[in-house]
């Protein structure tokens, strides 16, 4: 294989990681789950599902749309995109069980655990998404409204945590207002992650010999 190839492969596994890092903090904050996540714990409160089962059913269910809008089905970019789900949940494990001490009842410190968990995960998206290798299906439903729909990514993003958003408010609606995963740190996500990433595209720089690989080589 290439090195360059390498490089890239390499790269994309760190972004899935620094994802799910992100993601960890921000969990442990306790202020508020993403939104995808709050939509999940809707659904199991409203079917008795495990909440695991109803995340992997939001995954399979977002790609009607992803196709819808794209107007293309690809098997094996479908299965690299549960594989990613696979490695994140891996690493989401990972650093709950052996990262277990971080934690706190101060509001200030559950507020910086969660600020600094939100900068790491969008850090991630930003240059996961520009690899485009493979990603998690809610991810590429990001990738695929700002690819085919809207071209600037924080509008991209309001549409792709607005739809969770406005599931989870609805199932905890019905659920007789139960809006547990729901929280001010979602709204803050809602508002600023598009602003976020938009800034990591243009401050974290991949060289194109990452980026296009192939390209390099046919110079060479």
């Amino acid at each position: 294989m290439n090195i360059n190839y390498f490089k890239k492969y390499s790269l994309w596994i760190l972004t899935v990681c620094i994802n799910a890092f992100g993601n960890f903090l921000m969990i442990k904050s306790e202020i508020g789950s993403g939104p995808w996540i709050a939509a999940s714990m809707g659904i199991a409160k409203a079917t008795d599902i495990p909440i695991g089962v109803c995340t992997i059913m939001l995954n399979f269910a977002i790609y009607i749309p992803i196709m819808i809008i794209s107007r293309k089905f690809d098997l094996l970019r479908l299965i690299g995109s549960f594989f990613v789900a696979f490695i994140f949940g891996k690493f989401l494990d990972f650093f709950i069980i052996n990262i277990w001490w971080i934690e706190s009842s101060n509001l200030i410190c559950k507020i910086l655990i969660f600020l600094a968990g939100d900068l790491i995960l969008t850090a991630g998206i930003s240059m996961y998404l520009r690899l485009n290798i493979a990603l998690n299906p809610f991810d590429q439903f990001l990738q695929t409204v700002n690819e085919f729909l809207i071209p600037d990514i924080r509008k991209a993003n309001l549409v792709y945590l607005g739809v969770p958003l406005l599931m989870a408010t609805l199932l905890g609606i019905y659920n007789g207002f139960y809006f547990r995963g729901i929280g001010i740190g979602t709204i803050f996500m809602f508002f600023f992650n598009g602003i976020f990433i938009k800034f990591y595209h243009k401050f974290i720089v991949i060289p194109n010999y990452i980026l296009n690989p192939r390209s390099y080589i046919k110079k060479e």
